[in-house]
């Protein structure tokens, strides 16, 4: 079992150059902070708008070490927050708004995708939520659309043969993608537009229109903090945003009986069910199954360590609840396991919070929805530093006032207590035990309440 940042990163292979560090003060119109998905979209657009702009990208590690080169690949319409939620808190009009332009920005990623040429396995080929108990297949007729048909297990088999079906909801407005191909790719040509970008460059403190980055000065109109998770370890943002662990394992590519046994999927579709504590999977380009879930715990103090150290334990309930869900698979050999952290805030809303004063603006909270979100975001945030009064109205929903989760030991108790309480949810779902009052609690826990 390897151990390598993530199988995607691995399939690059182990020769990929390393750009240069950061050795020299500069001055820029634009310092981005972050060399992941958020970080080069932002760049992206901006040289796109405005040409003229001297835009520099600063990583600490390489593009895409963090999550935009381990998650799970899928580009979708997805949000962190309820579509309920949404609605009663800005209205059905802009909360409409916010779902048509997720689902546009799918199509955007294929239209960036093939205008840049980059070779990234993008397939859309729509994801499968399925229901395995009675709680799951009414929570699924509750938060399906009005205009996504329901399917019985039956019409579900016809997309994917999984265990214990009861009911499924396909959605079409979501695609695929090798993901390190993705943010490599997207790296390579914003060099060509004269993007500079800085490798194994850290950024140790940050001020008005200035930071220091390596020990070098660097002057910039504006500076995007594009860290997500890893902007808990600013000192002055520790609380804004939670590093939330989740993991991933990997088959062999399938042989034909095995691909036959879950129905030969088309090639690119993703895969859920609806329990609570999130599990997602996709059949890769080489017909292998990438399949992750949350669970491993929450490091105090908002501690990153390496993910197999502090996913112990993860890898084989991994494997368990795929074969689990996909028994057609029994035999499959699981090639690699890695993980990393995702961010969340307080109360799960994505955020784009910028400071005139200083000229900064963080960018952070995808709570593991953001491959496509990082394109939403990134011209929403370039948009602001170029036109802001061109801004669309649906970008209110990610200003919101920051909120701070609770300082230590509080976050670690509550954050792994809630984690714990989400796993004995699913249990009781499953053996159709009321849930009610345990799942007011884990979601209060979590910061899903209110």
């Amino acid at each position: 079992m390897r151990t390598s940042p993530s199988f995607w990163l691995r399939q690059l292979g182990s020769d990929i150059p390393r750009r240069a560090p950061l050795q020299s003060p500069i001055q820029v119109d634009v310092a981005i902070v972050g060399g992941g998905l958020t970080g080069l979209w932002t760049a992206r657009y901006l040289a796109e708008l405005d040409p003229t702009l001297r835009i520099v990208v600063l990583e600490r590690d390489y593009v895409g070490f963090g999550a935009s080169g381990r998650n799970g690949g899928w580009v979708s319409s997805l949000f962190p927050v309820p579509a309920s939620k949404v609605k009663r808190l800005y209205g059905a009009e802009l909360a409409d708004d916010l779902w048509r332009a997720l689902e546009e920005t799918v199509d955007e990623v294929a239209q960036q995708v093939g205008q840049l040429s980059i070779r990234c396995d993008f397939t859309k080929a729509g994801t499968l939520l399925l229901a395995r108990d009675r709680v799951q297949w009414q929570r699924l007729q509750e938060e399906a659309p009005s205009d996504t048909a329901l399917l019985d297990a039956r019409g579900a088999n016809r997309y994917l043969v999984a265990g214990q079906v009861i009911g499924a909801v396909h959605q079409p407005q979501c695609a695929t993608v090798q993901p390190a191909k993705l943010v490599r790719g997207l790296a390579d040509r914003l060099e060509e537009f004269g993007v500079r970008i800085y490798e194994d460059t850290d950024v140790t403190s940050i001020g008005d229109h200035g930071l220091v980055a390596n020990g070098q000065k660097v002057k910039a109109d504006a500076i995007v903090l594009a860290t997500e998770s890893y902007t808990a370890q600013f000192s002055d943002w520790h609380r804004l945003v939670l590093p939330l662990y989740s993991m991933m394992v990997v088959t062999a590519p399938l042989s034909d009986s095995q691909y036959e046994a879950i129905g030969s999927p088309r090639l690119g579709l993703s895969f859920a069910d609806e329990r609570n504590l999130v599990i997602y999977g996709q059949i890769t380009a080489d017909r292998r199954i990438a399949f992750g879930g949350r669970g491993a715990p929450y490091g105090y103090g908002s501690a990153i360590t390496p993910a197999p150290e502090r996913g112990k334990g993860m890898r084989q309930r991994l494997e368990q609840t795929l074969l689990e869900l996909l028994p057609g698979l029994g035999g499959i050999e699981f090639t690699d396991f890695w993980g990393g952290t995702l961010g969340v805030t307080r109360d799960w809303f994505p955020r784009i919070d910028a400071d005139q004063t200083s000229g900064l603006i963080k960018v952070y909270g995808y709570a593991g929805d953001g491959v496509a979100m990082t394109n939403l975001m990134g011209r929403l945030v370039a948009q602001k530093l170029i036109s802001p009064q061109e801004l669309p109205a649906v970008h209110a929903i990610f200003e919101r006032a920051p909120r701070q989760w609770e300082p230590e030991p509080l976050r670690y108790l509550g954050i792994n207590a809630g984690l714990a309480m989400t796993q004995l949810v699913d249990s009781c779902e499953q053996r159709g035990i009321p849930t009610w009052f345990l799942d007011t609690v884990r979601r209060a826990l979590i910061g899903q309440v209110g």
